[in-house]
This record gives C-alpha cells, sequence and structure tokens, in this order.
C-alpha cells in the first residue's frame, strides 16, 4: 500500500519543532517515534495512532477510526484513522494527543537508529 506523501508530510509538519520525534519507515508506511516506541504514523491514506485497548475499543467509529488490520488480523490498541484535507489539523490535534497521552505511560526502549530527526 502506497503512502499518501501529502498526508505524510502534513504529519511531519504537525510534528515539526518536537526534537524528541524520530521517523522510520515500517509496515509499508512511515512511523514516527517517541521515546523508543511507535507514537504514529501513515498507513496508505490514514493516520496510524497507538491507543491503549480500552481506549481504542471505546473509539471505534468516532471519524471514522477503526482498527488496524494486518495479515487478517485486527491489532488492539492500533487505530486507522481518515485523514480528510479538510479535517487534518484537527485529527492530527486530538487523535496524536491521544496517543501521546497513551505512550508517555509506557517504559522508554532503546530505538534502531531513525531515518530523520525532527526539530
Amino acid at each position: 500500500m502506497a503512502v499518501d506523501e501529502e498526508l505524510h508530510a502534513a504529519l511531519r509538519r504537525h510534528l515539526a519543532g518536537r526534537p524528541d520525534i524520530t521517523e522510520k519507515r515500517m509496515f509499508g508506511g512511515s512511523g514516527f517515534m517517541w521515546r523508543g516506541n511507535l507514537l504514529c504514523g501513515v498507513m496508505g491514506d490514514e493516520l496510524l495512532v497507538r491507543l491503549d485497548k480500552t481506549t481504542a475499543a471505546a473509539l471505534v467509529g468516532e471519524d471514522g477510526a477503526h482498527p488496524m488490520v494486518m495479515g487478517g488480523r485486527s491489532s488492539a490498541g492500533w487505530m486507522l484513522v481518515p485523514m480528510p484535507p479538510a479535517e487534518r489539523e484537527r485529527r492530527f490535534t486530538t487523535w496524536v494527543g491521544r496517543a501521546t497521552s497513551y505512550v508517555q505511560t509506557l517504559p522508554p526502549k532503546e530505538s534502531a537508529p531513525a531515518d530523520t530527526r525532527h526539530g
């Protein structure tokens, strides 16, 4: 699945100014890492966010959000959110904020060298 490069660039701009965020190509898409944990990314033409399983289940349907499915299996806690251009900034703020709230509860991990550092 090809990454929507316009959406990817918009997410990169949204995260600009956060030197603690690194970018990494993964899952046929692009991911942004925080403290060594995947925070968010782009898969196809949707925003990928990491949430705790309970929150993710409660948010299915909001803004069209749905669980990520890879290899025919749903991944609890990994959500995909459609990103129409007119809604991007609001959805980035909302969904990346939710992902940040969850990922900050995870222990930092050592990560492999990233492709890009933002700042």
